[in-house]
C-alpha cells in the first residue's frame, strides 16, 4: 500500500520521478503507470506524482520526452515496413491486415483517450490534494493567531480586574480621609467656644 507523504519535495524525488516517467516513455508505456511506480518509490499517491510532473517537472523535460518518443517509434519501425512488404505481396493480406489496423488504431485511440482522462483525474486530485494542504496550513495560522488573541484577552481581563481592584481601595481610602478630615474639623469647631472664653477671661 503507498503511503501519503505531506513533505514538500526534493530535488532528489523530481529527478527519480523524472527518470521514471520518461523510461516508461522510452518503453511504450504510460504516464499512468508511471506515476504508479513512482508513488510506490517515493511513498506518495499516484494523484500527487501526476500533479508534480504536470504542473512543476514536465517543462523542464521537453526534450528529453521528446527523444523518448523518438526512440520508441524508431522501435516500432521495422514492423511497419515488414507489414507493408506483407501487403504488397499479398492483396488479401493487405485488406485483411488494413482492417485489423484500422481497429488497432481506433483501441489505441480508445486508450489513449482513456488514460489521458486518467491522468487529468489524477492532476486534478493531486490539485485538490495540493489545495488542501495549503487550507490546512492556513487554519493552522489562524488557529495559532486565534490562540495568541485568547492569551492577549485573558491578560487583558486579569489586568482590568486588578486596576478596578486599586480603584476601590483607594477610592474606599479617600472616603476614610474625608471622615477623618471632618471629624477633625468638628473637633475643631467644638473647642473654639473653650479657646475664646479662655482668652477672655485671661483678658479681664
Amino acid at each position: 500500500m503507498t503511503l501519503s507523504r505531506q513533505d514538500a519535495w526534493s530535488a532528489d524525488d523530481d529527478i527519480m520521478l523524472a527518470e521514471i516517467v520518461l523510461r516508461h516513455v522510452r518503453e511504450g508505456s504510460t504516464q499512468l503507470s508511471a506515476f504508479q511506480e513512482a508513488a510506490e518509490k517515493l511513498s506518495r499517491t499516484a494523484a500527487a506524482c501526476g500533479f508534480r510532473w504536470n504542473a512543476c517537472i514536465r517543462k523542464k523535460y521537453e526534450s528529453a520526452i521528446e527523444m523518448a518518443r523518438t526512440h520508441k517509434t524508431g522501435t516500432k519501425q521495422p514492423a511497419i515496413m515488414e507489414e507493408k512488404e506483407d501487403k504488397k505481396n499479398n492483396e488479401i493480406e493487405e485488406s485483411t491486415d488494413y482492417s485489423v489496423q484500422q481497429g488497432q488504431q481506433e483501441t489505441t485511440k480508445s486508450n489513449e483517450m482513456l488514460t489521458q482522462l486518467k491522468e487529468t483525474i489524477l492532476f486534478l486530485q493531486g490539485l485538490s490534494q495540493f489545495m488542501d494542504e495549503t487550507n490546512n496550513e492556513k487554519l493552522d495560522g489562524l488557529a495559532e493567531k486565534k490562540e495568541a488573541m485568547q492569551q492577549e484577552n485573558e491578560k487583558l481581563e486579569t489586568e482590568l480586574l486588578q486596576v478596578k481592584r486599586d480603584f476601590k481601595r483607594l477610592r474606599e481610602d479617600y472616603k476614610a480621609l474625608l471622615d477623618v478630615m471632618e471629624k477633625a474639623r468638628a473637633l475643631s469647631e467644638g473647642a473654639l467656644p473653650y479657646l475664646q472664653e479662655d482668652e477672655m477671661e485671661e483678658s479681664g
